[in-house]
């Protein structure tokens, strides 16, 4: 998502693209820095914020090596593209190359609960994602372009990255999934293997052995216990912790619940998450395996 990293008292996180930029530029910054991998476990979230840490990994002085995590999907995959080097696991759940985008129109569901509402409007496409109402047809053209618009720069820029041209990238993408194994056959990753295998490559581009012994920083700094537990102790948190879902559900409740409502419950959190920053267009961030 765009803006900071967060993590939810009910287990969820999110990548935020203030975070992870800021963790990028301090990595490059820094003299004692030869080389940076990304970890990335992410099924994906806001194009936007995909695109902001994208850019910043291109800006990067320094060999980057991305390490794909259990899913490194969509937005997860848009992040890594840009690298050196893209290690995977073999049962990594990766590609996902996709755009999709839309709105809630619960003027219906207002209606019904009694809640009147007046949009006042200058322009035909002035509340394009206004929630009172169904996308008129123009609305739905320019919605449309936008969201191939998007889908154009991250098929031009996977091309770019993975060396192939954009006919054969696009015969790829189209939201299609891939196992790691499946993805190094397709040349979207270069090799499987695990983090460990991530750093020791990243110690070659850097011009090191891979034998030789290197201190690793790991940017940003993990949180202690009860910022993994409530959030970040800012107003900005106390703020987000104090309404919605969060209020009177502990974490011991939730790990007493039934497997599907635990899992509603955090979905529910995913989606406040979305609808509270200004994202227009998602790159698809949920997989049920079955």
């Amino acid at each position: 998502m765009t803006g900071k990293s967060k993590s939810g008292m009910f287990g969820g996180e999110s990548m935020g693209s203030t975070t992870i930029v800021e963790a990028l530029r301090k990595a490059n910054d820094d003299k004692n820095v030869v080389a940076v991998v990304l970890r990335v476990d992410s099924p994906g979230g806001s194009a936007l914020a995909s695109d902001l840490i994208w850019h910043q990994t291109q800006t990067l002085k320094k060999p980057l090596v991305a390490s794909m995590g259990d899913v490194a999907a969509s937005g997860g995959y848009y992040i890594s593209m840009g690298a050196k080097k893209i290690i995977a696991s073999p049962s990594t759940i990766t590609g996902s190359i996709g755009v999709v985008g839309g709105k809630l129109a619960i003027k219906g569901l207002l209606d019904k609960v009694g809640i009147t509402t007046e949009v006042i409007e200058r322009g035909k496409n002035s509340g394009i994602f206004s929630s009172s109402g169904k996308f008129t047809e123009s609305q739905r053209e320019v919605v449309t372009k936008m969201m191939e618009d998007m889908y154009g720069q991250f098929t031009a820029k996977a091309a770019d990255g993975r060396h192939m041209p954009v006919e054969k990238l696009r015969k790829l993408a189209g939201g299609r999934v891939y196992s790691g194994r499946q993805a190094k056959e397709n040349g979207l990753v270069d090799q499987l293997g695990t983090l460990h295998d991530a750093i020791v490559e990243a110690k070659k581009l850097a011009g090191l052995g891979a034998d030789e012994e290197v201190k690793i920083e790991v940017l940003p700094e993990p949180t202690n216990f009860f910022e993994a537990l409530f959030g970040d102790l800012d107003s900005e948190k106390e703020v987000r912790l104090s309404g919605g879902l969060s209020r009177g559900v502990s974490g011991t409740l939730i790990n007493g619940m039934a497997p599907e409502v635990a899992k509603i419950i955090r979905n529910a959190e995913v989606l406040r998450a979305v609808f509270d920053r200004p994202v227009a267009f998602m790159m698809p961030f949920q997989l049920d395996i079955r």
